[in-house]
């Protein structure tokens, strides 16, 4: 399959990998290496350049028909994101989606959630704060395991290194009773991907950086829940070129991700 890549960056220069050893043909394009457009139309095409190109790098692809994965989130603004939501082909890169240990957590019947994730301060991403930089992960998954409208949010956030937030808390709570509790932050001393879910038949612990699942039952009971290994980048690729293709479904599309980005959109003004 050809595939145009647009982004040479971290998470570019990612998915360039795992597309060469999956063995399709990629041409990358990203004007400040020099990569120019691709000589012939592709197949498909994966938008990892920054957040504020994804509408208008993805939107003349989707127009002609073409399928599309966009890096998370979606788009820098709603009014971007709902352009692209019109696209049913439009699919949206929320990669934890695909991490082995939350694919092993199921659908509990969530009713509580608490995600914490912490990463050192890099100068990578900074053309949007931590909320859509790294918050959004979290709250993409709490989406996928409760899916019912939100009723409040509380938030607060500071910015301490980029101008933008950069350490955000945030209470989201839902119109049936279920609430998250989340914390993100991009100038933390330590490194951190954690996810536990409350639900009546125990709570389960999720480290979503080292891929493991434990189940602690009502009687306070812990077991290990088996893992499959995997990569989830990589899963996630094998998933938008199969559905790109017509062979299969991709649990993350621009209509999906509109009221993440939505809530997200709460918490930053709350934060203000």
């Amino acid at each position: 399959m050809r595939v145009a890549l647009y982004g040479l960056g971290r998470m570019g220069s990612h998915h360039a990998r795992h597309l060469g050893e999956l063995g399709h043909e990629v041409h990358v394009v990203d004007p400040a290496k020099g990569r120019a457009e691709p000589p012939v139309p592709p197949d498909a095409v994966v938008v990892a350049s920054p957040t504020g190109t994804h509408a208008e790098v993805a939107l003349p692809w989707l127009e002609r028909g073409v399928p599309v994965l966009v890096e998370k989130p979606v788009a820098a603004t709603l009014g971007e994101a709902r352009a692209l939501a019109r696209h049913p082909r439009c699919f949206v890169g929320q990669v934890e989606r695909f991490n082995p240990a939350f694919r092993a957590l199921g659908t509990p019947g969530a009713r509580f959630l608490q995600a914490e994730r912490l990463a050192p301060w890099a100068d990578r991403g900074i053309d949007v704060d931590v909320v859509l930089d790294l918050m959004v992960h979290d709250l993409d998954l709490f989406a996928a395991l409760c899916p019912a409208p939100v009723r409040e949010v509380r938030a607060n956030g500071l910015s301490l290194v980029s101008g933008r937030i950069d350490i955000v808390h945030a209470r989201v709570e839902l119109e049936d009773g279920a609430v998250g509790l989340f914390t993100a932050s991009r100038v933390s001393r330590r490194s951190a991907r954690t996810l536990r879910v409350f639900a009546p038949g125990g709570y389960w612990s999720a480290d979503l950086k080292a891929g493991t699942l434990v189940h602690v039952a009502p009687d306070l009971t812990e077991s290990v829940v088996p893992v499959e290994p995997g990569d989830a980048l990589r899963a996630e690729l094998v998933a938008f070129l199969a559905a790109a293709a017509g062979d299969g479904s991709f649990p993350v599309r621009a209509a999906d991700a509109l009221p993440v980005l939505e809530l997200a959109e709460r918490i930053r003004c709350a934060c203000s």
